[in-house]
């Protein structure tokens, strides 16, 4: 049995293994939420609702996410650029009130996770260049 794979469906299996990994970091931090806020009278909502809709919408992308949907890479695009936008609001007030950097941790999962997910994504979506073909031993290639 022959299967005839793109170049970059390698790359977005790789982007649906990141995504279902960052969905269950998400997935972790929403329930973290949900208990501090049950312990803490005075602490909202909102970070659990904020991160129990991203999960929800990663697990949606990543399940639809194919070479032909861009919808489903603008979702992804637009989910990672939101934790990003969070990652960069956290690390200026860390560095603001405590002069320094949110732990390792935080920084690997809310910047670099997004930004190898988006490169990834990116770099499947693309077509590889024309190639020259070689066919009866003669070089036919773009002219």
């Amino acid at each position: 049995m022959e299967t005839t794979r793109r170049p970059g469906d390698d790359l977005l299996d790789l982007a649906r293994a990141l995504l279902l990994l960052q969905g269950a970091i998400l997935v972790a931090t929403t329930i973290e939420a949900l208990v501090w806020s049950a312990f803490f009278p005075g602490a909202s909502g909102s970070p659990a609702l904020m991160s129990g809709a991203a999960a929800v919408v990663i697990f949606v992308g990543r399940a639809r996410l194919r070479a032909d949907r861009r919808w489903a890479r603008r979702l992804v695009y637009f989910v990672e650029g939101l934790i990003l936008l969070t990652a960069a609001i956290n690390v200026a007030i860390g560095l603001a009130l405590a002069h320094a950097l949110p732990p390792m941790v935080a920084l690997l999962t809310q910047v670099v996770l997004p930004i190898v997910i988006t490169a990834l994504l990116r770099r499947s979506g693309r077509r590889p260049p024309k190639a020259a073909a070689i066919s009866g031993g003669v070089l036919q290639g773009a002219s």
